[in-house]
């Protein structure tokens, strides 16, 4: 069909103004390979997941649909249509090209996704806003000529995609504002053309020194988000490791500081004089202390847990690898075997021409004998790989085993030693408790007349009962942070190793029950193959045919 007669065809079929299945098979062979690499495009049944280019233009397409069956697509043009919304565009993923111009295109949206995407067309559209292409790391080409932007704003917006080196702007309202071009050159010093025209030297030089000032506090301000954002990724996967090892928040003062909330009795207490402001920064030098040598020891058990994991892997990979290298071996060996046995047969019926009846018997006999031992060869075939898999198995078992004794004993002794580490911080706390009790009792027995104590101190400190029930609580309180704590870690810990040796077990009865299917699938295929193959004609001769005693053709 000739181009114009299919361009009208599609133009009738698109008044709804939507892409249709129909109309991307229509373009895909309207498009497709001409001649012979056309003739074959056609044979294989338009596979549209293949397709790498299409051109959906001058359709009076409204809405971007169907293309999710194009997930190879690297190159799309949805040029002169009228489009209002980009949408439906998620499943590209392997898109590098996309032309919407000419459109009526209000908002740049749905784009994020289109990571691979290397050049984005826009031309001619209703657009008034750059966005919605922050995160298209590769993108190199950006065309949004004769829109509406009528500010600057895009400028810092796209002087963070450091890929783009091509920007066309023109016949946008900002464009005609005086400056346009020296703002443009100096706070984009990632372009090389402007208007698909390259920037001179002298046109960057301009409008560096004529905005000079800005460039260097923008500079300096990016230079402080960049900094901010290295310690943010620095601070999250230190915290990701420290969760692993199951020590987060152990690592500074947040565990004490979670003891003594703003309001806690004992916390006024420690500030009374400078002999309980020194017990009370001795006692937080030395919990922080524990904390730290509490860190260090999940630290270091994650990394022995890690390397246990890595050295189980590559264990059971080198089991996996070699009963599968030697499957293979088998099989290749079977399917040699077999296909020296149909060619015997071949050669067999092949000679049988026109030779006796009771000849045509004995060579059909002979020739269900290479049958039946090909028949006999499948089954100690399929013995043997069901054997080496039920041994793999077992291997694989012992291995899992094995690895939960090692890795149990060395569960519980991190959890041994961790639990040692907070006894250390509930001494430390009681020990605490104690000599700030007293520092008190001391402080408080120098006011003979109680009119005469600090007023924050009348309700705490009323009498001695009321203030060894002040200290009690609050001790009682920062033991049960302490406690919390420790239970948390014991039940994470527990419960991740009952969960990872679980998984482990559930994995391999499944990778087992997979490959005895396989096995079993694929001689009951090669038994059926047999069976279609078991057809000998009626009259057989084998004068001239001899076979060895194995009933095996001899050559």
């Amino acid at each position: 069909m000739p181009r114009a007669d299919t361009i009208s065809v599609l133009r009738k079929a698109t008044e709804p103004g939507i892409i249709t299945r129909s109309m991307l098979v229509s373009l895909a062979i309207e498009q497709g390979p001409k001649r012979e690499g056309g003739r074959l495009f056609l044979l294989d049944g338009i596979e549209m997941d293949k397709l790498e280019e299409i051109r959906i233009e001058f359709l009076k397409i409204l809405n971007i649909d169907h293309l999710w069956v194009l997930k190879s697509l690297v190159k799309l043009s949805l040029s002169h249509n009228i489009i209002e919304r980009i949408e439906n565009l998620d499943e590209l993923c392997n898109l590098r090209e996309l032309d919407l111009s000419f459109n009526r295109i209000k908002i740049m949206e749905n784009l994020n996704n289109l990571h691979q995407l290397e050049i984005l067309l826009l031309y001619r559209n209703e657009i008034s806003v750059v966005q919605g292409i922050n995160d298209l790391k590769k993108l190199t080409i950006l065309n949004i000529g004769r829109n509406r932007i009528d500010n600057w704003k895009h400028v810092v917006y796209l002087r963070d995609i450091k890929s783009l080196k091509s920007l066309n702007m023109c016949d946008n309202p900002c464009t005609e504002m005086d400056g346009y071009l020296n703002y443009l050159f100096a706070f984009m010093p990632q372009l090389i053309y402007y208007q698909y025209r390259m920037i001179t030297e002298n046109e960057r030089q301009s409008g560096i020194d004529r905005h000079y000032r800005e460039i260097s506090s923008l500079e300096e301000n990016e230079i402080k988000i960049q900094t901010e954002l290295a310690l943010q990724r620095k601070f999250e996967k230190k915290f990701t490791l420290l969760t692993a090892a199951y020590v987060e928040n152990l690592d500074g003062d947040q565990l004490f500081q979670q003891m003594f909330s703003p309001e806690e009795a004992n916390k006024i207490f420690s500030t009374i004089n400078e002999d309980t402001k020194n017990a009370f920064e001795e006692y937080k030098k030395s919990f922080i202390a524990i904390c730290h040598g509490l860190c260090e020891l999940g630290l270091r058990e994650n990394d022995r847990r890690t390397e246990d994991m890595r050295s189980f892997q590559v264990a059971v990979n080198e089991d996996k690898k070699n009963t599968q290298n030697k499957a293979r071996r088998i099989v290749e060996e079977l399917l040699e075997k077999k296909l020296q046995v149909f060619a015997k047969i071949k050669i067999i019926m092949e000679a049988l021409v026109e030779k006796q009846e009771e000849e045509t018997e004995n060579v059909a006999a002979k020739a269900m004998q290479l049958f039946n031992e090909l028949h006999d060869l499948l089954s100690k075939t399929q013995n043997q790989l069901m054997s080496k898999e039920i041994i793999l198995h077992d291997q694989i078992e012992h291995i899992n085993e094995k690895f939960r004794i090692n890795m149990t004993n060395m569960v519980n002794s991190f959890l041994r030693n961790a639990q040692g580490h907070f006894t250390l911080l509930r001494n430390a706390e009681t020990e605490y408790n104690n000599v700030i009790s007293q520092l008190v009792l001391q402080h408080l027995s120098g006011f003979e007349d109680k009119t005469r104590k600090p007023f924050h101190l009348k309700n705490l400190c009323y009498d001695e009962d009321t203030l060894a029930s002040t200290f009690a609580a609050s001790h009682n309180i920062r033991l049960q942070v302490i406690n919390n704590r420790e239970k948390c870690m014991l039940n994470r810990v527990e419960n991740w190793l009952k969960d990872h040796i679980n998984q482990l077990i559930i994995d391999e009865n499944e990778r087992n029950r997979q490959q005895i299917l396989e096995i079993s699938h694929f001689f009951n295929f090669e038994r059926q193959q047999q069976l279609n193959s078991l057809s000998l004609p009626q009259e057989l001769d084998l004068a001239n045919i001899d076979l060895g005693d194995d009933g095996i053709l001899e050559n």
